[in-house]
């Protein structure tokens, strides 16, 4: 889950790292009571969880009154970079000596954390490792043991090496994916006094009387660890947008607590009329491929794998199901050696079975593994004595032609259905 960079700024002061004041505002009203608790010059940004929001006119630095309503009344209920603007934060502009770049992410490959740190920061470090990548540096953490002494002196002099540390420390006890911060300021603390110049290892002239702040933070948490982390003060976050829908976040409580398989971790509600429920990483992106290739579009992007029971299979159907204007479901998946054909289709079939208003329109399943050919025998009873359109599929049948049926059989109901009548042309 990425953050919006308000909430990063909150985890990081649990580990006692500085950033400058601000407040974060989700209409003009707060803005309004937000200016009595600031003073000009202030920075306003946009809280959206894409990047480069400096170079597309995101942040912004405000001297006067009229500045400040003008971006307010321009982000708010706006998109910025195809996001929706919920939030912008005012915060105190402060006098920055030099922006350095910190950060820690996960390597998949080497299964490690790392540190990178550069001497220049800000919105064209991007740049700064094309023209010069010799200047970011890359010290490999081990995960048991974390950094050491060894590992931060090879990076940072001592000031370093202490804000360092509590980065790290943000990074472990929250479970993060990766903690980015950039630019770390360097700033002279009130009353202190005139810079002193020291020459340091990475040679950065640092002084006395000054600090580090994090001017802006960008942190990814790790979604199977958030069940950790319950008290942790971060919205919910959609996959196409910052916003998640009802369905998503219902999806989202099937697995709570539950760890045998998995069935609506992963919910994307999508603006076609086929509902899908796929099986299998690989096998539900083919899925997804395949159908938009046969010209049909999804009414949602979820996958249910790793032998779930029947309860949570019957929950994520409800879920799935419950949408108007539905022309179809497709439930598919590759041929299984571990999970248990027979146990999911029955959570799908009690699921579809308490759908209403009962689902007219067709159902393609395409299946292969333990239980299969039992569960179908089931499955085709019910279909001929309550009247379900079912059109069942074994392993023999490649799942691009299950699909190119599904979206025959589509295409087919929505000819016969007055409803879709304005809508055939666009699906031809």
């Amino acid at each position: 889950m990425k953050l919006y960079e308000f909430e990063g700024h909150r985890i990081l002061a649990k580990v006692g790292i500085e950033s400058p004041f601000f407040v974060a505002c989700s209409n003009l009203d707060e803005v309004k009571q937000a200016r009595k608790r600031l003073k000009f010059p202030m920075v306003a940004k946009v809280q959206v969880l894409s990047g480069r929001r400096g170079k597309s006119g995101g942040v912004k630095f405000l001297s006067n009154e009229k500045q400040l309503l003008t971006f307010a009344k321009e982000m708010f209920g706006n998109k910025f970079n195809g996001e929706d603007v919920r939030f912008i934060s005012f915060s105190k502009k402060i006098e920055i000596e030099k922006e350095l770049y910190l950060s820690i992410a996960y390597d998949t490959i080497k299964k490690n954390p790392f540190f990178l740190f550069c001497e220049e920061g800000g919105v064209d470090i991007e740049e700064v490792k094309k023209r010069s990548p010799e200047k970011i540096v890359r010290v490999d953490i081990d995960s048991l043991t974390g950094p050491t002494k060894k590992n931060l002196e090879a990076l940072f002099r001592h000031e370093l090496v202490d804000f360092a540390t509590r980065l790290w420390d943000a990074f472990w006890r929250f479970d993060c994916r990766m903690v980015e911060i950039n630019p770390l300021a360097l700033v002279r603390e009130s009353g202190s006094h005139p810079r002193i110049e020291v020459k340091t290892k990475s040679g950065v002239h640092l002084g006395d009387g000054h600090s580090y702040v994090a001017i802006d933070a960008k942190i990814i948490l790790d979604d199977a660890g958030l069940a950790r982390h319950r008290d942790l003060d971060v919205l919910p976050k959609g996959a196409a947008s910052a916003v998640p829908t009802e369905r998503e976040l219902a999806a989202r409580k099937v697995d709570e607590g539950d760890w045998r398989g998995t069935a609506g971790s992963i919910f994307i509600e999508l603006d076609g009329d086929i509902a899908v429920l796929a099986s299998g990483g690989g096998a539900s992106l083919l899925t997804m491929d395949a159908l938009t290739s046969a010209g049909g579009k999804g009414a949602n992007y979820t996958e249910y794998s790793g032998n779930p029971p029947a309860e949570k299979v019957e929950k994520l159907t409800k879920i799935t199901l419950d949408r108007e204007n539905l022309s179809g479901c497709l439930v598919c998946g590759a041929v299984a050696n571990f999970t248990d054909i027979y146990e999911t289709l029955k959570g799908f079939t009690e699921g579809l079975r308490q759908v209403r208003p009962k689902p007219s329109y067709p159902i393609v399943i395409r299946r292969g593994g333990p239980g299969q050919e039992k569960i179908y025998e089931v499955i085709g009873k019910i279909a001929q004595k309550e009247d379900y359109d079912i059109h069942l599929f074994g392993p023999e049948t490649p799942i691009s032609v299950a699909c190119q049926k599904m979206v025959e059989l589509s295409n087919d109901y929505k000819i016969r259905n007055p409803k879709y009548e304005s809508k055939i042309d666009s699906y031809d």
